[in-house]
């Protein structure tokens, strides 16, 4: 939390993707993993093969999905035109350390990432994987 009040206190430009309801949607399968990425190359077959092993751990034969949080960050940097992202700019809410949140008297402006378009990012990053390695 101390972390978090400095960093979104110091003014420098900061983009929120929060991770319940908005970048938790972007997930993939076993089964999308299997017909998009093994097979095409050397590092989706290692993708796809380390997701579903590390997978296969916790969910021991059940149904499963994964999400993968460190895209969805990566994917902020390149979303010319709203591609992956629809956020809008709002004021800077700071996190307590008794879980809630607080607003500083002055306005600080961030943006807010409120939606994923997860087919439109996974179809983008499948395309990548299986064709520029």
């Amino acid at each position: 939390v101390a972390a978090a009040r400095v960093v979104m206190s110091s003014g420098a430009p900061f983009v929120q993707l929060p991770c319940v309801g908005v970048v938790s949607q972007f997930a993939i399968s076993k089964a999308e993993l299997e017909a998009w990425l093994v097979g095409k190359n050397k590092i989706a077959d290692y993708l796809a093969k380390n997701t579903i092993a590390a997978a296969e751990v916790y969910a021991a034969g059940t149904p499963w999905t994964r999400v993968i949080w460190d895209v969805a960050a990566v994917a902020w940097l390149v979303n010319d035109n709203n591609r992956f992202m629809l956020s809008k700019v709002v004021n800077m809410v700071l996190p307590e350390y008794d879980h809630t949140y607080s607003q500083k008297e002055e306005n600080i402006p961030m943006r807010y990432v409120y939606h994923i378009d997860r087919d439109a990012l996974m179809a983008d990053l499948i395309e990548k994987l299986q064709n520029h390695f």
